[in-house]
């Protein structure tokens, strides 16, 4: 299964808005708010095209959401079934 560590950049003002809405989306596990300004999650997903597609997501559905920044990726199980 594919896992994507990530850096969510907000709008500080939206900041609970987004970490609520983040809570309830499937496949994301958020651990915490950082400086009002970034939200620290972790996507998993049965592919990495989904990662990818959870990744825009967020972007662009949910208000303040500024950028979606990958900080660590690991895909070595779909790698090894191809």
């Amino acid at each position: 299964m594919p896992i994507s560590g990530v850096v969510i950049l907000i709008e500080p003002k939206k900041s609970q808005k987004i970490f609520n809405a983040l809570k309830k989306t499937e496949g994301v596990t958020t651990y915490g708010l950082h400086k009002d300004i970034y939200i620290v999650a972790v996507f998993e997903a049965k592919t990495t095209k989904e990662l990818e597609t959870m990744s825009g997501h967020i972007s662009k559905e949910i208000d303040g959401v500024l950028g979606v920044y990958p900080t660590y990726l690991h895909f070595e199980d779909e790698t090894e079934e191809a």
